[in-house]
């Protein structure tokens, strides 16, 4: 590993399986998610209220996750960067944002 690299930081609470045999074609995967461990994890890893994490698959062919704490590097003749938009509220449509794409019924299993 190279030495500058901070080592991974696994996401604890939480098991990304492959789908199961038989599943649908629109079936990525499931999570499962051990709430005491995974809250524990996301306190520690809050960073402004998000946590950022990567599904990887190992040599071995497992899924997982690891947490992703990538940082645009410090530039002192740019401006800091804005922070994130907040998150939709209860009851409003993510895809009524002018960036989102749009999703035709017909691209929705169910």
């Amino acid at each position: 590993m190279d030495n500058n690299k901070p080592d991974p930081v696994f996401a604890d609470g939480f098991i990304f399986k492959r789908p199961r045999e038989g599943a649908p074609e629109f079936v990525k995967g499931a999570l499962s998610i051990k709430v005491d461990e995974a809250i524990a994890f996301l306190q520690k890893h809050n960073n402004a209220g998000w946590v950022n994490l990567d599904l990887k698959n190992s040599q071995g062919g497992k899924l997982y996750l690891q947490l992703n704490d990538w940082k645009p590097p410090v530039d002192a003749a740019q401006p800091p960067a804005q922070a994130p938009q907040a998150s939709p509220q209860a009851g409003t449509n993510p895809q009524d944002s002018q960036d989102a794409p749009a999703i035709a019924d017909a691209d929705i299993p169910w």
